[in-house]
């Protein structure tokens, strides 16, 4: 990976940090679907395909994630995909 990749990523990981917790647990599932979409996208630069679906499918995954969460429900580790 070139060293502005890392640093790019590097700096969105700590900010994922300063995020409020919306819930427990919200930290730690923001940093999994982060690294996921980014583990997507290498991917996709390389065989080419639509991406755009399967980010909209995690991002809403999340979504309800801490939608249940806020409700008192059980934020568990979200809908995976």
């Amino acid at each position: 990976m070139p060293l502005n990749d890392r640093k790019v990523i590097g700096i969105i990981l700590e900010e994922c940090g300063n995020v409020p917790d919306r819930c427990p647990g919200y930290q730690a599932e923001l940093r999994d679907v982060i690294a996921e979409i980014i583990t997507w996208e290498r991917q996709h630069q390389v065989q080419r395909g639509d991406i755009q679906q399967k980010v909209s499918g995690k991002l809403n995954a999340t979504a309800r994630m801490v939608a249940r969460a806020s409700r008192g429900g059980d934020a568990g580790q979200g809908d995976r995909r």
